[in-house]
């Protein structure tokens, strides 16, 4: 299979023998953008709530603080408050916080920021945001 990989991406990691091990890291690199969703809706209400715009401050901070794909693409959506079309919807991200939930479980640990989590991603569904860009989640802090 590596040289297929090879073709149709930049780098392969060898994370364990077992397919279950690759899923474990899927599921933990969702629960962790599930995490920046809430921590830039989290920064977003309180600098608007301050006066400041949050267009500049997630522009400030993703080209100094933060770089990257997830704090610059998730953190736009919050700030223009624009979740459709959504790439990944509220209920998919639900799903996988779940998922994640569960494997800490069955590995003995703990996901204290998961179980936050939960609560805000089963209001925004109750809300009517499950086919939203899992961004949405960002809402229930900006009320």
């Amino acid at each position: 299979m590596q040289p297929y990989f090879d073709v149709i991406g930049s780098r392969t990691w060898r994370l364990g023998d077992r397919p279950e091990q690759a899923n474990i890291v899927k599921i933990l690199g969702n629960y962790l953008i599930a995490c920046a969703i809430q921590s830039l809706g989290e920064a977003v209400s309180v600098a608007e709530r301050a006066g400041v715009d949050s267009g500049h401050l997630v522009e400030l901070l993703t080209s100094t603080l933060f770089p990257g794909a997830v704090y610059t693409a998730y953190g736009s959506m919050i700030a223009e408050r624009r979740y459709q079309p959504a790439d990944f919807t509220t209920a998919l991200g639900r799903k996988d916080l779940h998922l994640a939930l569960d494997a800490a479980v069955a590995q003995g640990a703990s996901l204290p920021i998961g179980e936050l989590l939960r609560t805000v991603f089963d209001q925004a569904i109750a809300d009517g945001r499950g086919a939203d860009d899992w961004a949405a989640i960002a809402e229930q802090q900006l009320r």
